[in-house]
């Protein structure tokens, strides 16, 4: 801090100013302190944002605990049953052990099939594409009748 002497303070009081050094002085000493002041002012909003990113994290775990205690089972839900455990290594390989049978599922009742198909195209299938493509039955021949003269 500067110190004003007794006689800046009489020039102040004839002249209006102090001298230059003392002015010059008085500036630095100003602009310091108006420095500290952001600098500060800076530190505290860093402050502030940290925190309110750690209360938005806070109440996202919140959040997702809160979730995750709703989603576990009630006593009128089924509990899971416990995985089934592997048997220790016997050294045997993987292909020397029997396999367990498997289901298979029941093959689709195939519908699609049409009795009385006719031949639309004219290429003499009925059913093109499908898995009852068949011939096309010929038409019972007309008997020709008998001309009369």
């Amino acid at each position: 801090m500067a110190k004003i002497s007794g006689w800046e303070k009489f020039r102040k009081a004839v002249t209006g100013s102090y001298s230059e050094k003392l002015t010059y002085q008085l500036a630095q000493e100003k602009a310091e302190k108006l420095a500290a002041a952001k600098m500060a002012e800076k530190a505290r909003l860093e402050a502030a944002a940290k925190k309110k990113a750690a209360e938005e994290a806070a109440k996202k775990v919140s959040k997702v605990e809160k979730v995750k205690a709703a989603a576990k089972k009630t006593p009128s839900q089924p509990a899971k049953k416990p995985a089934a455990k592997k048997p220790a290594s016997t050294g045997k390989t993987a292909s020397a052990t029997p396999k367990k049978a498997t289901a298979k599922p029941a093959p689709k009742k195939a519908t699609g099939y049409k009795a009385n198909a006719k031949d639309g195209d004219g290429d003499g299938l009925v059913q093109d594409g499908t898995p009852w493509e068949r011939p096309a039955k010929k038409p019972a021949a007309k008997k020709a009748s008998p001309k009369k003269k």
